[in-house]
Formats: C-alpha cells, sequence, structure tokens
C-alpha cells in the first residue's frame, strides 16, 4: 500500500509539472502572437496608409490600392461620366435625358467620406481583414443626391405621355352601315418601378433604362360584339338643319359624331351630358346662337340642343322610357312645340332608358342639311305616335324704344316677335290597330318673345 501511494504521488507531481510548463510557455507565446499580429496589422497599415484597402469596389469600379485623390479622379472620369439616361420601350417614342433635367447627381463628398469610413485607415480595417479570411470583393454603393421634387415632376409627365388607354371594340355606324372596328390594347407605366430602375441604372453607370410597361386589357372585345346583329334599322328620326350659320352647323356635328355608335345595353340609361360631355373649344366646338334668360346670346356649343332635340324624338317612337327632360324657355324653329330637350351641362340633362330586351345601337348622321339619328335593332311590334293637346297661344307683347336718331314719330321695326305657348305633349302606343297605353309626357310652357320698335323723338 505504501509503494502504491508513493507511485500516485510521483505520477501527479509530474504532470503538475508538465501542466506548469505548458502555461509557461504559453504566457511566452501568446503575448510573442500579439506583438506579431499587432507588427504584421502595422505594417499592412503602413502599406495601404492613404491608400484604400484591396478587393475594394465602388459601382463597379475598382478602387483597391488607389490613394484618396486617385479615388476622387476615378470617380470623376468613370462615375461622373456618365450625363444621360436613354429610357426605351417606347417604340417610336424613345427619349434621352439629362442628369440634370431629372434632378439626379453624385453627391462626391459622402462618397470619398464613405470611402474613408469603409476602405482605409482604421475604420476601415474590419473590413481589410473580412476580405483576408474571405477574399470576395467588398461593393460600395455610389450615393446620389435626388433633387425629389424635380425627378417626379419628371417621371409623373413620362408616365402621363407613356401610358395608353385601352380602346374598347365598338361598331362604326355610317349612314345605315354598321361594321365592327377591333378592341386595342393600353399600356400603363409603373412609376414605382420606373424610379427605382433609373437610379440603380445612374449608380452602375448604366446609360439605358426599360421603362416597365405593362398591357391593359380593353373591357369589351369584338369577340364580346360579335353576337349582336345590327343589321336593321329599328327606326328613325330626323330634323332640318339650317347652313346660315356654319358655327352651329359644325357644333351640331361634333355632338352627333360623338353619340353615332353609342351601344345601349337592356336596362341602361343613356345620359346626353355623360356621353357627349361639355362643350369646349379643345373639343372643336365654336360659338353659335344659345338660349339664356329667354333670349338669344352667342355661347360655346350653339346648336347642341338639335342633337338632344332630335335624339329625344328618336327614343320617343322607339317607346324607350323618358328619364329626364326639359323644354326650351322659348319655341324652336325645327320641332314642334313640346317636343324639344334642351341641355345645360351641370343643370339639364337629357336621359332614357331602355326598357326593351335588346341592345339598341344608336347612329348619328348630318348630311346635306338633314340631322338623322337611327336606332338599330330588331324591328317594333307595337306602333308610337306623338301629338299635342290644350295648346294655348300667347300673343307677343309690342315694345317701343325712343331714339332721337329718328325723325319724329317715325316707326323702325327692331325685333319681330314670337308667340309663345302652353302645351301638353302624349305618347300612343298601338298594337296593331289597338291602343295599349296613353301616356302625358310633359305640360310644357313657352314665352313669348316681345315684338320692339323703335320710335322717333328727333327733329
Amino acid at each position: 500500500m505504501g509503494a502504491d501511494r508513493e507511485k500516485i504521488l510521483t505520477s501527479l507531481k509530474q504532470q503538475g509539472t508538465a501542466l506548469h510548463r505548458k502555461w509557461k510557455r504559453a504566457l511566452i507565446i501568446l503575448p510573442l502572437f500579439l506583438i506579431l499580429l499587432t507588427l504584421a496589422m502595422g505594417i499592412d497599415l503602413y502599406r495601404y496608409r492613404g491608400r484604400i484597402y484591396p478587393h475594394i469596389y465602388l459601382s463597379g469600379v475598382s478602387m483597391g490600392g488607389l490613394d484618396l485623390s486617385e479615388a476622387e479622379n476615378i470617380i470623376d472620369s468613370k462615375l461622373f461620366s456618365l450625363k444621360e439616361i436613354s429610357f426605351i420601350g417606347l417604340e417610336e417614342e424613345n427619349r434621352t435625358v439629362s442628369l440634370y433635367d431629372l434632378g439626379i447627381s453624385w453627391d462626391k463628398k459622402e462618397m470619398i467620406l464613405k470611402i474613408r469610413e469603409t476602405a482605409s485607415g482604421w475604420q476601415g480595417y474590419p473590413a481589410r481583414l473580412q476580405r483576408i479570411f474571405n477574399p470576395s470583393p467588398l461593393e460600395i454603393k455610389g450615393i446620389l443626391d435626388v433633387e425629389n421634387g424635380k425627378l417626379q415632376a419628371f417621371l409623373d409627365g413620362m408616365v402621363m405621355d407613356a401610358e395608353r388607354k385601352p380602346q374598347d371594340a365598338r361598331f362604326v355606324v355610317t349612314g345605315t352601315k354598321v361594321s365592327l372596328e377591333k378592341e386595342v390594347k393600353g399600356r400603363s407605366v409603373n412609376a414605382g418601378l420606373l424610379q427605382k430602375k433609373l437610379l440603380h441604372a445612374v449608380r452602375e453607370g448604366q446609360s439605358v433604362v426599360i421603362v416597365p410597361l405593362a398591357a391593359t386589357k380593353p373591357e369589351l372585345t369584338a369577340k364580346m360584339l360579335s353576337g349582336y346583329n345590327f343589321d336593321q334599322v329599328m327606326l328613325s328620326f330626323s330634323t332640318d338643319v339650317s347652313s346660315a350659320n356654319p358655327n352651329r352647323v359644325q357644333n351640331i356635328s361634333i355632338g352627333t359624331g360623338a353619340i353615332n355608335g353609342y351601344l345601349l345595353l337592356p336596362g341602361e340609361t343613356f345620359s346626353f351630358e355623360g356621353v357627349v360631355g361639355d362643350a369646349t373649344a379643345e373639343k372643336g366646338y365654336r360659338e353659335a346662337p344659345v338660349i339664356v334668360g329667354g333670349k338669344l346670346v352667342p355661347g360655346l356649343g350653339g346648336g347642341l340642343c338639335q342633337v338632344s332635340s332630335t335624339l329625344y324624338n328618336a327614343a320617343l317612337l322607339a317607346n324607350l322610357t323618358i328619364v329626364e327632360r326639359y323644354s326650351h324657355s322659348l319655341t324652336i324653329g325645327y320641332l314642334p312645340v313640346g317636343r324639344d330637350a334642351t341641355i345645360s351641362i351641370g343643370h339639364a340633362d337629357l336621359k332614357f332608358k331602355n326598357t326593351r330586351d335588346h341592345p339598341i345601337l344608336i347612329g348619328g348622321e348630318l348630311k346635306d342639311g338633314t340631322l338623322t339619328f337611327r336606332l338599330f335593332g330588331p324591328p317594333m311590334e307595337e306602333r308610337v305616335e306623338l301629338f299635342s293637346s290644350d295648346i294655348i297661344r300667347l300673343e307677343p307683347p309690342v315694345h317701343y324704344e325712343k331714339s332721337a336718331a329718328l325723325p319724329h314719330d317715325t316707326l323702325e321695326l327692331v325685333e319681330k316677335g314670337r308667340s309663345g305657348y302652353h302645351v301638353k305633349t302624349w305618347r300612343i302606343v298601338y298594337s296593331g290597330s289597338r291602343e295599349i297605353s296613353r301616356e302625358l309626357l310633359s305640360h310644357d310652357h313657352y314665352n313669348p318673345v316681345p315684338t320692339v320698335y323703335r320710335i322717333g323723338t328727333g327733329e
């Protein structure tokens, strides 16, 4: 037992001595390693003092080994050389725009500061160590100075110019002939993606940006409309258009063209204001007489009321339901009293509903002094008549105006008066010879227009 104990103690003593020697060597080697490491880092730092560490790239341009002044020159020559961007993908509308007009420039000061902090000196040394153990390159992105308002204004304008609204397939009506025109796809631009691609291209030194376009589909296609048959005229109604005022004739032509080819589906309501819209000079409308406050005065779009009135009579004869209609304050010469329909955008509209069980195609034509609206669809089984009752004629009053420019008691006609009326208008529907409905359409009042004379009071 004593001999074994002595052997164990001797072994433990030898192990402790060996461990002590290992710790002693470690304490000697570790500081030496740290000294060597520090020395190596110092030599490396000294080697790259004022220069950029290897494997460093700025927007794809190698910066490794360059001093900061050389880096500035490289930035100037390679990155700042990009002066304009070309936008392609717009077919014949490709555009080239300067970076100045886009509100984009390089922030050189911030870029050099970022290089100092990331790729040189003690601040950039962690990235240096990472490149030693992992030689993959470090990519520093260029910093852009963007005038957001200027860039956004350009992008908004470009999106607006590039976008195309899809065009529905439509029926083209020429007189009594109907043809089907195919649809045209539209296109839209993703403004956010366009901006992202633009800034990426500038940072990468690319001079071309492909505009991100997307096709937009029309709501109505030729396939959808091909099932409709409009080879027959259901009914037509015409009024005479005077050629005395060319502006008025042009306004009637434009308004008629806006309605020509309109497809009115079952249950749908036609709105003159919604289809024709406001009369503006941009649409080609001119000044012609309109009734305002019981008087004829020049107004943009004068003559459109003959379009609405002619169409109103066609809707009546087609036995469609009248939703909204207003009479003029004065009588008009191209229709019997009680059969007119005035329009005033925002105030008075003409609306009628397709209460038939089939679509109706509206065709409008102004030809040889005659305005005609034709409704295409299956032949009508019923017959419609319009008539007036309770007509009261209001004689025009006579007004006299004194004038010293005329000899004493001389009488001169200034304006011929116009009678006013009270009138009721009815619609009667027949099936063969049998009356199936009688409807009071309106009870209208038209003001008389005074006859005006000028009477002389001069010497």
